[in-house]
């Protein structure tokens, strides 16, 4: 099996944190390793860093080499621009052999337990043999989130393991809630496992623009890859084929799982900040903050998320953390 790993996103919603130069995937938000580290090394407890392979943008790879010095250089394949999930997920597909399982996983989510991570994929790895298609891992839902897209379960294989129905968008807060009382659902994880020749099958069928263009191109070849790239959309796996597949399984994950799409989910995840020497609050609550060794003060406040560092200061209300990339499109927009 390889494992692929997708690093090429930009995480504009973590500004100001996040820059062009240090992407969402390079910060450390949980301890002392970054977000990639710690994807990495999860993948490491069962396989071998030679069947490692990382696609990322060509401005993150000398990035990339020095987070994860052991994986062999040749293994990490430059994406002249973005394009989104599907051609990414394409070109590092093509690196492994035709038979061979492609477990592929964003460089940025969270996943405390490894042991239970494993035993999920080991599952997939089970039933990919039996019944062929494209796996996606679909996390038991804790709670009404409106910020991940759902699945819902069709016919069911085995235990633990279902035809998808349908994807459906993120939901309000009553469908949410609603998908979550039915037992049908299940978060979209973004986590995928399929065999190269079926995957590259689905691509030709679902997206041909993709298969066209890409199916004689060695991902190693930036020039050759870059002319490529050119030609096809911009356009995420999830849209071009999970979607539109007429083969696609799920596999329920009952792990702690985030995808740490913005501040809201990393206060989630370490919960609201409490008063200090740093943080003084006076009349506020539920208030979240990461301070560049400097006291801040927060007078009246709830619900608001502030983050100071020397690239700029965020404050924002927490029901708006996905908006914080609209800040960043002004910023380069301005600047």
């Amino acid at each position: 099996m390889k494992a692929l790993i997708l690093a090429g996103g930009s995480g504009e919603r973590f500004w100001p944190l996040s820059t062009p130069e240090t992407p969402k995937q390079f910060l450390k938000l949980f301890g002392n390793k970054s977000l990639i580290r710690w994807t990495f090394e999860r993948v490491l407890e069962e396989m071998d860093p030679r069947d490692v392979i990382v696609v990322t943008h060509k401005d993150y790879v000398e990035r990339t080499k020095k987070e994860l010095p052991e994986l062999p250089g040749e293994n990490i394949i430059a994406e002249p621009m973005k394009k989104n999930t599907a051609p990414a997920c394409f070109i590092g597909t093509k690196l492994a052999d035709d038979d061979e399982p492609v477990l592929v996983l964003p460089a940025d989510h969270r996943i405390p337990d490894t042991k239970k991570f494993w035993k999920t994929v080991k599952k997939a790895l089970d039933a990919l043999e039996k019944y062929g298609g494209l796996f996606t891992f679909g996390i038991v839902p804790t709670r009404p989130e409106t910020g991940y897209g759902y699945i819902e379960i069709g016919e069911e294989l085995e235990e633990g393991v279902h035809k998808v129905a349908q994807f459906r968008e993120k939901p309000d807060l009553e469908t949410a809630k609603k998908f979550v009382e039915s037992g049908r659902f299940l978060w979209n994880s973004g986590m995928f496992l399929w065999k190269v020749r079926e995957f590259i099958e689905e691509v030709k069928v679902c997206e041909p623009s993709i298969y066209e263009n890409l199916k004689d191109v060695d991902p190693r070849n930036f020039e050759e890859l870059k002319k490529a790239y050119e030609k096809v959309p911009s356009i995420s796996v999830d849209y071009a084929v999970m979607e539109r597949s007429k083969k696609v399984r799920v596999v329920k994950a009952d792990f702690e799982w985030s995808d740490v799409g913005n501040w809201s989910s990393v206060r989630e995840i370490e919960g609201y900040t409490e008063e200090s020497d740093e943080v003084i609050l006076v009349d506020s609550d539920r208030v979240f903050v990461k301070t560049h060794n400097k006291p801040i003060a927060i007078v009246g406040l709830s619900d608001v998320i502030v983050v100071d560092t020397p690239n700029g200061i965020l404050i924002c209300k927490e029901e708006y953390a996905q908006k914080v990339r609209e800040v960043v499109k002004k910023l380069f927009r301005t600047s």
